[in-house]
């Protein structure tokens, strides 16, 4: 009877066969066919005596969202996710906090974790940057973003100028999915409190939760962060 053995570097058939998620190591008389599928590269074997064995081996994870609250470790979680990644490119969308010295510190602090080789970029134009190939992003993050998006659209004055809000959220959502960078995002869950007592708060909330759930959609994984602890949802 044919053996299937899997583990965290891949799968070996026999003892001889051996399937990862980047090839096969051939061995004479198994015939191996290769599909690609959504949840990553499956290998169907024949064997020499005639079994068939199927086996897929895990897609890596290209986009990648990480939530909490407040002070969850986030932010920690999403470096390290990166921290073997020299040429990380950081983008802060909360600006140089220039105009607010208790911000400024936070920056500061973030910085100092940071690997010295790590590049920059502070902006909250996204979409050109996940269209462009190249090293891999750590975008911290995704309520800054939406919050100055909405100072942009000046939503704030005037709530029907909210559609244009709603339009970046699905050009950002359509160059997430479509990026050949590996990325790793940064977002609050904010719609676990109180109901806001003001309309202005409510549709940030709402539109916050929108983000949240198209990006999570179309990310491999998903990170929920508790008390310096992260949760794959």
């Amino acid at each position: 009877m044919a053996e299937l053995i899997t583990g965290p570097d891949g799968a070996v058939v026999d003892g001889v066969l051996r399937l990862g998620a980047d090839g096969v190591v051939a061995a004479a008389g198994y015939e191996v066919t290769t599909t690609k599928t959504s949840r990553g590269l499956r290998y169907d074997v024949l064997t020499p005596i005639g079994e068939q064995l199927s086996w897929t081996a895990p897609a890596a994870a290209q986009r990648t969202l990480v939530l909490g609250g407040a002070r969850s470790g986030k932010s920690t979680e999403a470096e390290r996710l990166l921290a073997d990644h020299a040429d990380t490119v950081y983008v802060a969308t909360g600006g140089d906090g220039s105009a607010d010295a208790e911000w400024a510190e936070r920056i500061a602090l973030h910085r100092s974790r940071r690997p010295a080789s790590w590049g920059l970029v502070e902006t909250i134009e996204l979409v050109p940057l996940l269209e462009t190939p190249g090293p891999p992003l750590l975008i911290d993050c995704l309520t800054l973003w939406l919050s100055r998006t909405m100072d942009a659209c000046e939503v704030w004055a005037d709530h029907s100028r909210t559609v244009q809000v709603e339009q970046r959220i699905e050009q950002l959502a359509e160059a997430w999915s479509a990026t050949t960078r590996l990325v790793v995002a940064v977002s609050n869950e904010v719609g676990a409190g109180v109901v806001p007592a003001d309309a202005g708060t409510r549709l940030y909330r709402d539109l916050m939760g929108r983000v949240n759930a198209t990006l999570a959609r179309r990310s491999e994984t998903v990170l929920w962060c508790v008390a310096g602890r992260a949760v794959a949802l």
